[in-house]
C-alpha cells in the first residue's frame, strides 16, 4: 500500500471511530432522558416515547430493551415501566409533589359539586385529592377507573360508588383497557372530573399513555359538564398523547393563573377558569 493510500485508510476509519462515537452519544442521551420520563410518569407507551424522540418505534424497542438489561426499565405491553419495586415509590414521589397545590385545586372542584349528583372521577394523584375533597358531601353516585378514589370513597355508606372493570396497572392502581372503556358506556353523568399531563397556548390538553386517553376521551362522552383539573407543572408539559382540546370542557382547575396564551385560549372557548389568584 502507498504512502497516500494508508493516509486514506487511517482518515476513513478515523472518521468511522468519530461517527460510531457520536452514535453512542446520541442513543445514550436518548436513554437517559427515556428514564427520566418513565420515571416522572410511571408509563409511557412505545408510540408516544417515539413521536416524543422523532425515532421509529424499532428503535425505542431497542432502546427499551437495552435498559431492561441495564435492569433501568421493564417492559410491558405497549410500553415500558419502572423495576419491580420502584413503581409504588414513584407513585409516592408524584404524589406528594405540588400536594398543597393539588389540595387547593381539589377544594375548588367539591366547591362546584353539589350533593347527590352523579360523576365519574379519573386516575392521578390529583384525583385522589378531590376524592377527599368530596368525602364532606352526601349522596354521590361515583363512577371511577381508580381502586386507591374507591378505597376513599368507601367510607361513606350513603355513596353509590361502581368501579370500572378492566386490567389493573399494579403501579398506581387505575384500571385501563377496553372494558373499562365499554363499562363507561353504560351510563350518563352530571360530571367528568379528569386530569391532564399538559395544556398547551393553542389549547390542546395531552397525557402520556394511549390507553388512559381513551378512558378519559370516554368519560368526556358521558357527561354533562366537564371538568379538566392540573397544577402548574402541566403548563406546557411534555406530554405527546393528544386527549381533546379546551373547547370540550366546561371549567379548567388550577393552583396559579397560566400563562397568557393558555388563559387567552381557556377565555376564546368559554371556558371558566378556576385559580386562588383568579378567585
Amino acid at each position: 500500500m502507498t504512502f497516500y493510500g494508508i493516509i486514506i485508510t487511517l482518515n476513513f476509519r478515523y472518521m468511522m471511530r468519530a461517527g460510531q462515537e457520536r452514535n453512542r452519544h446520541v442513543v445514550n442521551k436518548r436513554q437517559d432522558k427515556l428514564v427520566q420520563l418513565v420515571r416522572q410518569h410511571g408509563f409511557i407507551s412505545i408510540e408516544t416515547m417515539a413521536e416524543h424522540f422523532d425515532v421509529s418505534t424499532q428503535t425505542i424497542r431497542r432502546d427499551v430493551d437495552r435498559l431492561c438489561q441495564d435492569s433501568k426499565l421493564t417492559r410491558y405491553h405497549g410500553g415500558a415501566g419502572l423495576p419491580h419495586g420502584m413503581n409504588s415509590l414513584a407513585y409516592t414521589n408524584r404524589k406528594s409533589r405540588n400536594l398543597e397545590q393539588k389540595r387547593t385545586i381539589a377544594m375548588m372542584v367539591a366547591e362546584q359539586i353539589s350533593n347527590g349528583s352523579s360523576l365519574f372521577i379519573d386516575i392521578g394523584t390529583t384525583m385522589e385529592a378531590v376524592a377527599e375533597a368530596l368525602i364532606g358531601h352526601q349522596r354521590l353516585r361515583i363512577i371511577t377507573n381508580h381502586v386507591r378514589v374507591v378505597s376513599i370513597f368507601s367510607e361513606r355508606t350513603d355513596f353509590e360508588i361502581l368501579l370500572a372493570g378492566g386490567l389493573v396497572r399494579n403501579r398506581d392502581q387505575a384500571i385501563t383497557g377496553e372494558d373499562a372503556s365499554e363499562f363507561l358506556k353504560k351510563f350518563k353523568v352530571n360530571y367528568a372530573i379528569f386530569g391532564i399531563g399538559s395544556i398547551d397556548g393553542d389549547g390542546s390538553m395531552l397525557d402520556y399513555d394511549y390507553r388512559d386517553v381513551q378512558i378519559s376521551k370516554t368519560a368526556m362522552a358521558i357527561s354533562k359538564t366537564r371538568f379538566a383539573a392540573a397544577d402548574h407543572s402541566k403548563f406546557d408539559a411534555d406530554a405527546m398523547v393528544r386527549l381533546g382540546h379546551v373547547s370540550e370542557i366546561d371549567a379548567f382547575f388550577t393552583d396559579t393563573l397560566p400563562p397568557k396564551l393558555i388563559t387567552d385560549a381557556l377565555k376564546a372557548n368559554g371556558v371558566e377558569l378556576f385559580a386562588p389568584e383568579k378567585n
